[in-house]
């Protein structure tokens, strides 16, 4: 663990010089020992203060940078933060070559942006240089020997560490409130194609780390997000230039969903030649044939996909692994490295005695949603007769559910074994299926199918309860005796999970799976075959545990482009700056959780939305997204939460700032 020389965290004060016998802070420290391989932190920046690990590091070169990225983050406008920014970062730079600064004025003007800017650019970036300055101001002074050694620096908030592909959402924000639709969604497109899709059913990590939340309710970032994208990217408006070609190594994308297409993007963005290879006849994956065109529209998936397109990326539809060709065939016809993001397109049952997958009535989610797209996109309006039960918590039994109210005329039942709370589907989809009419069963677990004639005539059910908690704290459940009851039904969906195809990869692939047939990754997912790297739904890593959301996926996607580079260039593994920094915040909770101060009640726009009645029997799109009007003034409720945080260590870090 390194050792704390001086600094001041959470306005407590630590002093280590000249003693003796180290005193140890109670800090998280053991996360400093190292930033990149072999490189030691020196000096830490942050909005909760500053951390000094070696007397040789130069403290005053170590603020000026610091400053600078403060300088350059700053909107312009406030004053202090506009007029007082550059002239602190000026002061310190001259400091730092030894000139003469009046530290009094600087002190004052510090203090003033401090105190009395709107926003958290000015009034937590100074905090390290107030710290100084108050505590320690004889570490202002220069020695010509200090070293400067490696420096980065990260500009983040709430809301970017919780998004896993650390999306800028202020960024995107402020550039809506200026009327730079197009400005706010090129920000989202540093990171993802896919910006209308997941404006639509992203999951809101973002939405709960929202500090607006404190005072009111979180700002809607997810349709902020969508309204930046339907003014510019589903209309065709904002389009990408060809990528310049670079590279000479071409790498092939196997799966068109999200994660593929957004590692391919981020190839193309290196510089790299990129051929997709997908299943069907279209872009998409499972947000194309499980996601139901009530929550996302495929004309939006369309347009996003061409993006890829038209930056030079090829697609070869009908292209199945294991059926059309192995990755053995993907190196010998020169490609250098291999992307796999095939997904668990298979649905599963629920493995009940006496089950008969062949019944008539009987089907699994994942084929049921494929169904239910094939025939909207023939223009047919798909339909069901009688009651249905759904048995599942997860988003993919919500859709299923919130898909056959609009089919059938009968009841739509959902069955799941523990309780509303503990359910992993997004609560909203929970609150929309029961406006639907959809009635749920809670602590209720399925027993068997109830058949009659061949056909599928009810599902026994037996009601649970909740056991005491776990050493975890989780709480199990187990049937209640003589509890058993029946649901008189004609169809039953099994939407309890998703498998991998195990025939898609064979023992000459040399990659490892596990029983499930999940690829097994690394941190930078890569697969145990070098040059081949996974993501998404079909592997299992430290990123991923199987299924997941389409965020998660595409972080990966980004991620392994990224790996896939660093492969090609230098053969080895990448080291990412911006992963590192997230790292340590994460371990060490160094965003803190400042309480909230001098914002008046702003409250969330209400998002126009089809009312339950107009959804029935229909597949329109349910919610409507913002108006021009409507989005200025719930990008106002943003109060750009932003934080600083500047590393300094012994050596020049290497890898990627990413």
């Amino acid at each position: 663990m390194p050792q704390l020389l001086y600094g001041v965290w959470d306005d407590t004060v630590y002093d280590n010089r000249g003693l003796k016998e180290y005193s140890a802070p109670e800090l998280p420290l053991e996360n400093f020992e190292q930033f990149d391989d072999g490189n030691p932190v020196e000096i830490f920046l942050s909005n909760r203060g500053f951390l000094v690990f070696s007397a040789e590091a130069s403290l005053v070169h170590a603020l000026w940078k610091h400053h600078e990225r403060l300088a350059a983050e700053s909107c312009g406008k406030c004053t202090p933060c506009r007029a007082g920014s550059p002239l602190i970062a000026q002061q310190l730079e001259k400091a730092s070559r030894g000139e003469q600064v009046d530290w009094a004025e600087l002190r004052d003007i510090t203090e003033q942006m401090h105190d009395t800017s709107l926003c958290g650019v000015g009034r937590t970036g100074t905090q390290p240089l107030l710290d100084v300055m108050r505590y320690f101001p004889d570490a202002l002074r220069v020695s010509p020997d200090a070293r400067k050694g490696g420096f980065y620096s990260v500009t983040t908030s709430p809301c970017i560490e919780a998004c896993p592909s650390h999306v800028n959402v202020p960024r995107y924000i402020d550039y809506l409130k200026d009327g730079h639709n197009d400005l706010a969604a090129g920000v989202v497109l540093k990171h993802y194609p896919l910006a209308g899709s997941c404006g639509r059913v992203c999951v809101r990590y973002c939405e709960k780390a929202c500090r607006r939340s404190k005072i009111d309710a979180p700002v809607d970032i997810k349709n902020l997000k969508r309204f930046a994208a339907d003014k510019t990217i589903v209309p065709g408006i904002l389009k990408p230039e060809l990528s310049t070609i670079s590279k000479n190594k071409r790498v092939a994308v196997i799966g068109a969903g999200p994660v593929g297409v957004t590692c391919a993007y981020q190839l193309l963005e290196l510089g790299y030649p990129v051929d997709i290879y997908e299943a069907h006849d279209k872009a998409g994956g499972m947000v194309r044939y499980g996601i139901p065109v009530y929550r996302l529209p495929k004309n939006v998936l369309d347009q996003e996909n061409e993006l890829v397109k038209e930056m030079g990326g090829m697609f070869f539809f009908s292209q199945k692994l294991g059926r059309d060709f192995h990755v053995d065939d993907l190196f010998k016809r020169g490609y250098r490295a291999v992307f796999i993001a095939t997904g668990c397109p298979k649905g599963g049952y629920l493995g009940m005695e006496g089950e008969d997958t062949s019944l008539p009535g009987y089907e699994n989610g994942i084929d049921f949603l494929e169904k239910v797209h094939d025939a909207i996109e023939a223009g047919e309006q798909p339909s069901m007769e009688g009651d249905v039960v759904i048995v599942g918590g997860g988003n993919v039994a919500m859709d299923c559910c919130r898909s056959a109210v609009r089919m059938t005329k009968g009841k739509v039942h959902l069955v799941y074994r523990r309780t509303e709370a503990d359910a992993p589907a997004d609560h909203q989809e929970i609150v929309d299926a029961m406006k639907e009419g959809v009635e749920f069963h809670f602590l209720t677990g399925q027993d068997k199918l109830v058949v009659e004639n061949g056909n599928v005539t009810g599902l026994a059910c037996v009601a649970m309860q909740q056991t005491e908690p776990d050493d975890s704290g989780r709480r199990g459940v187990k049937p209640i005796p003589d509890s058993g009851f029946v649901i008189p039904c004609d169809h039953v969906i099994a939407a309890i999970g998703q498998m991998a195809e195990s025939d898609m990869l064979v023992e000459a692939d040399g990659i490892a799976c596990d029983r499930k047939s999940i690829i097994l990754v690394d941190e930078y997912q890569a697969t145990s075959r070098p040059g081949v790297f996974a993501g998404g739904d079909g592997t299992s890593g430290p990123r991923s545990k199987g299924p997941s959301v389409l965020i998660h996926g595409m972080a990966q996607g980004t991620i392994a482009a990224h790996a896939i580079a660093s492969y090609l260039e230098t053969g080895s593994k990448p080291f990412i700056a911006r992963e590192r920094i997230s790292q340590l915040i994460s371990k060490g909770g160094l965003l803190g959780d400042a309480p909230v101060c001098g914002q008046e009640l702003k409250p969330r726009v209400k998002m126009r939305e089809l009312e339950p009645a107009e959804r029935a029997h229909n597949f329109n799109e349910v919610e409507l997204g913002m108006d021009q009007a409507a989005a200025w003034k719930e990008a106002e409720r943003c109060m750009r939460c932003y934080r600083i945080l500047s590393v300094v260590t012994k050596s020049p870090i290497t890898g990627t700032a990413v």
